[in-house]
């Protein structure tokens, strides 16, 4: 047998294949997060550990040119897996090219999330790099091994799937591997790999040093709070199709744009089907507006015409929901019934649209049925397969008494209006954000309401989505309003069978509407720009005399156009339907004034499991470094020279007092010459308790007598000698 596969199991192999290991999991964990959003990740673990222990098993049997065919062939097979699930409207002769413009598109920047089949796509994928990387590793060609699991990992990188911190570990690994593993091809020792363990700690702690240094909007690798926090527009309103939950947040009272419509209404900006556990993903494509290009909502409907005006740039359409047709600018139309620019728009920039609002009265929402669409039921269920069970048990005794998805949605949206607190300034929760918004959380924002609800439904197998886009801003005449970047808002959309997607927003209308007009007075006391229209900007009034005049100005929300579960047709927003008394909260006090959910004071919190281990990394590498540089040994010396604990050998005791001793003189004198005896070169030193710890030394050593009491003279007398030639 070659030397290859020598038997033997040392210590660089094992580092070796442990690096290879934690490289492979760097990867496969996005992989896995991917297919737990997704579905079941039970297969894709069964999946890359045979794929695992088959590169290990056929490395023994199989040759080079072998491992890269059975390799090639994988990766043609896992194609085949994922060409059925190509949407139908690509012939059969595109579909080569539909996964070749995926791969293109997930190389510069697209989320493995966006696409619809994400399951299937990391199912297929999975198997390649696991079982070439480890049939490399079997065979000792770690270079290539970690060539091929980097790749891997670099790939999810350019996806941006994989965060800071698992790059870091698989970087790490790949340079453990690289390192150690050519130790062993070279059949060195572990001890020799400090070098190794050096670098890869200065790796570490420089990326760490990096990320919390200010220099951009970087993803930071260990958490901080930021005081500038981030504003609700910049979490929700953007057109990159995705968006993670944020901690504490801000207030932008600048003005966005402004509307002509004779109904107020939220402007839909878009919505989000894929909920990730702590974000939200948009898997649907757009294509260009046409006249037939946009349906119009199943159920009774009232026609509202809107014309917006951009005050600035905009990367977003506002419109009311349901956009049937648009006008004045180019546009594009998404999956889910949407419009978007074509273009950015700049200040003055507008454009008409027609939408169809839904009228659909409670009773015609009760009586719907759940007769969903299969892609409705399909898309717009899913839950991370990580979910807490506990979730799922909550809503079920929460909505004990509803008989109707109707029902459920309004004992939803109003438990979480009642009981959960509005505030902006809140801390991000680990885990997921639906779970412990609803059970550790005492307050939240607009996109923590509206994820929980969704997620409450979906426990339900009833459809539902998170919609982003603007409240209807300040009503500045009978047809006009002016919408702000406070206005930005989350809410969210319940599909009923034959009236199509209804809005309902859990997130309490006065404490957010509060935090927004005190907002915008500060900015106005602050002179801030771009906050007010000619038609917005308060104007000086006089000190009123004693009789009552009545205010003519109209209220922004006068028309009652907030989401209420039929687009405020549907009735009182304190109706419970069926006379339905949810279960007191998890945990919770009820809702509030919106204040912090912290006590303002200090709070220490755990390191996390990945904190921890790159702690380990860096303590290893210290110790390394000490090592290498001499610096253990030094400080192993001087607690060694200072200090001599007794034991039942006084033999040994004078022998080590007198070993003390001429390290010690080799320090701050001279070494002993090897020519020299003991007695000699201490007779060189004017010190007459050397010349004693010497004679004690001959007695102990030649004579063979020794004592406890010389033992303790001896150790005594050096210990004393070290304190006066070492003192500053």
């Amino acid at each position: 047998m070659s030397a290859r596969w020598r038997s033997p199991v040392d210590g660089p192999r094992i580092v070796a294949v442990a690096s290879m290991g934690l490289l492979t999991a760097s990867y496969l964990s996005v992989l896995y997060g991917i297919v737990d959003v997704t579905g079941d990740p039970t297969l894709l673990l069964a999946l890359a550990g045979g794929s695992l222990l088959a590169g290990v098993a056929l490395a023994r049997v199989l040759p080079p040119i072998g491992g890269v065919l059975l390799t090639a062939a994988l990766a043609v097979g896992g194609g085949l897996l994922y060409l059925p699930t190509i949407p139908n409207t690509y012939a059969p002769g595109d579909q080569v090219q539909f996964i070749w413009a995926d791969v293109v598109a997930l190389l510069t920047g697209l989320s493995i999330l966006r696409i619809i089949n994400a399951e299937v796509w990391a199912l297929a994928v999975a198997p390649v790099p696991v079982f070439l990387s480890w049939y490399l590793t079997a065979r000792r060609r770690y270079g290539l091994a970690a060539a091929v699991g980097g790749a891997a990992l670099l790939f999810f990188v350019l996806t941006g799937d994989a965060s800071v911190m698992t790059a870091l570990f698989g970087v790490v690994a790949i340079a453990a591997v690289l390192g150690v593993g050519d130790l062993d091809r070279r059949g060195g020792r572990l001890a020799d790999a400090d070098g190794v363990a050096l670098v890869v700690a200065a790796m570490v702690v420089l990326t760490v040093s990096a990320s919390v240094v200010p220099t951009g909007s970087g993803q930071p690798l260990l958490p901080t709070d930021d005081p500038d926090a981030e504003t609700v527009e910049a979490s929700l309103v953007n057109d990159d199709g995705e968006f993670a939950m944020q901690g504490a947040i801000s207030l932008s009272p600048e003005v966005r744009f402004t509307v002509e419509s004779q109904q107020g209404s939220y402007w839909r900006v878009g919505a989000y089907d894929r909920y990730t556990g702590d974000g939200w993903i948009r898997t649907a494509e757009s294509r260009p507006y046409s006249a037939d290009a946009l349906d119009p909502p199943e159920g009774p409907t009232r026609t509202v015409r809107q014309t917006v005006t951009a005050e600035g740039d905009l990367n977003v359409m506002p419109a009311a929901w349901k956009p049937v047709s648009t006008s004045g600018y180019s546009a594009r139309v998404t999956d889910f019934g949407g419009v978007t620019p074509g273009e950015p728009l700049s200040e003055g920039d507008n454009y008409t649209v027609v939408s169809q609002v839904p009228t659909s009265q409670p009773e015609q929402l009760r009586d719907a049925g759940t007769a969903y669409p299969d892609d409705v039921e399909q898309r717009f269920t899913q839950l991370p397969d990580s979910t807490p069970d506990r979730v799922g048990e909550f809503t079920d005794r929460l909505t004990a008494n509803a008989d109707n998805p109707y029902d459920t949605a309004r004992v939803v949206e109003t438990y979480l209006e009642e009981e959960k607190a509005y505030s902006l300034d809140v801390r991000k929760p680990s885990g997921d954000v639906a779970d412990q918004f609803l059970f550790e959380m005492e307050a939240g924002y607009c996109t923590y309401y509206a994820t929980t609800m969704v997620t409450m439904l979906r426990s339900q197998d009833i459809p539902a989505r998170l919609v982003v886009g603007y409240t209807e801003g300040e009503r500045v005449g009978s047809d006009e309003w002016v919408v702000r970047g406070l206005d930005a808002h989350a809410w969210v959309e319940v599909y009923f069978p034959g009236h199509g997607w209804v809005a309902f927003d859990p997130t309490p209308s006065g404490p957010r509407e509060s935090a927004e007009q005190s907002s915008i007075e500060s900015a106005r006391e602050n002179g801030t720009a771009n906050v007010d229209t000619n038609e917005t900007r308060p104007t000086p009034t006089p000190t009123p005399d004693n009789e009552s005049t009545d205010d003519p100005s109209p209220t922004p929300t006068d028309n009652g156009s907030e989401p209420n579960g039929t687009n405020g047709t549907a009735g009182p927003p304190d109706e419970t339907p069926g006379g339905v008394a949810g279960p007191d909260g998890p945990g919770t006090e009820g809702g509030g004034d919106g204040g912090d959910d912290a006590d303002g004071g200090f709070q220490f919190t755990l390191p996390t499991r990945e904190e921890l281990a790159l702690g380990l990394v860096v303590a290893v590498g210290l110790a390394a470094g000490a090592r290498r540089s001499g610096v253990a040994d030094r400080a192993y010396r001087a607690l060694w020279l200072r200090r001599q604990p007794r034991t039942d050998d006084p033999s040994a005791d004078v022998r080590r007092a007198f070993a003390r001793l001429e390290y010690l003189f080799e320090r701050t004198r001279r070494a002993r010459d090897p020519a020299e005896t003991p007695r000699q070169y201490l007779e060189t030193l004017p010190d007459a308790r050397a010349r004693r710890v010497g004679e004690i030394y001959e007695q102990a050593v030649y004579a063979g007598r020794s004592s406890r009491d010389l033992a303790d003279e001896a150790i005594a007398l050096v210990d004393d000698l070290v304190d006066d030639e070492t003192r500053l």
